[in-house]
């Protein structure tokens, strides 16, 4: 199976537990903080830069 259909079919199966039941809207989520997605509300938008310190 391919890894992008996979991940198809696992965002549909999510919408229609999300559809369905209240408790599906935290399936949903969970699965968006896993892909990394742009609507998981527990990113951060800061980022962390390295320093580099001359003397």
């Amino acid at each position: 199976m391919n890894s992008t259909t996979l991940l198809i079919y696992t965002l549909l199966v999510s919408m229609l537990l999300l559809l369905q039941a209240p408790a599906g809207e935290s399936t949903f989520l969970l699965i968006a903080c896993l892909y990394r997605l742009n609507i998981c509300p527990f990113r951060t938008t800061t980022t962390t830069v390295g320093t580099t310190s001359s003397r």
